[in-house]
């Protein structure tokens, strides 16, 4: 299936919200949303699902629905609290291949600090592939930093992440025109930098106030682009 066929069935799912040239917002969860999907359209999942330990449920739903969905060769990256690293990873075994843990660098701005005496200077960010990674040649860095106080400055969702590390991996992950996937959209900032760096993209979000946040932030950067 082509994105143009791909695009018109999501159009016409009851789960639409809105849409550009390049990307589909859907509005449900995505427990649900992804089930109309067909199988192997993905070439990358990039999310960061939400932190608190009441929501680690939802990358069951990273673990149990994208396999499914993703081309061979395909990569899944996701933010992870590091309290909760190790359930994580367990619930991809046997899913998808553990291939790398990227630092993400926020040591400029202020820092979490945990009961147990540690400040958190630094996310961790799962990479996972279907089957084997294809060799692209070359290296890429495993970690990237965010200057300043991008990303501590959340302008549009309590738990907005800096565009850098959706450009890093979008960039390095993925060439002009591959779809990328964001179950948890947020406010979102995968769609603006895929827009950017044109790929395609599908985003769902559950709360229909941050679709609206979300839709009016990619449309901002489309007319923007349009200039």
């Amino acid at each position: 299936m082509d994105w143009q066929e791909l695009q018109e069935r999501l159009i016409k799912s009851k789960y639409y919200y809105f849409h550009t040239d390049n990307g589909v917002l859907l509005c449900g969860d995505c427990s649900n949303v992804m089930k109309i999907f067909p199988s192997e359209c993905i070439d990358l999942v990039l999310t960061d699902p939400p932190y608190p330990k009441k929501y680690s449920y939802t990358y069951d739903y990273l673990a149990n629905y994208c396999p499914k969905l993703m081309k061979n060769g395909a990569s899944l990256l996701t933010l992870v609290g590091h309290y909760a690293l190790p359930d994580v990873m367990n619930k991809f075994t046997n899913k998808l291949k553990y291939r790398w843990i990227f630092c993400m660098n926020q040591e400029d701005g202020n820092h979490a600090r945990m009961a147990m005496g540690i400040e958190v200077m630094w996310k961790p960010v799962l990479w996972y592939v279907k089957k084997a990674y294809p060799n692209k040649g070359g290296f890429i860095k495993d970690m990237l930093k965010i200057e300043k106080l991008d990303g501590v400055k959340k302008k549009y969702h309590k738990w907005q992440q800096s565009e850098r590390w959706a450009e890093f991996f979008v960039s390095k992950l993925t060439k002009k025109n591959d779809l990328v996937l964001d179950p948890f959209l947020g406010s979102g900032t995968t769609a603006v930098v895929c827009e950017k760096l044109n790929r395609k993209w599908i985003g769902i979000e559950i709360n229909r106030d941050y679709c609206e946040i979300a839709k009016k932030r990619i449309l901002g950067v489309v007319n923007e682009l349009e200039r």
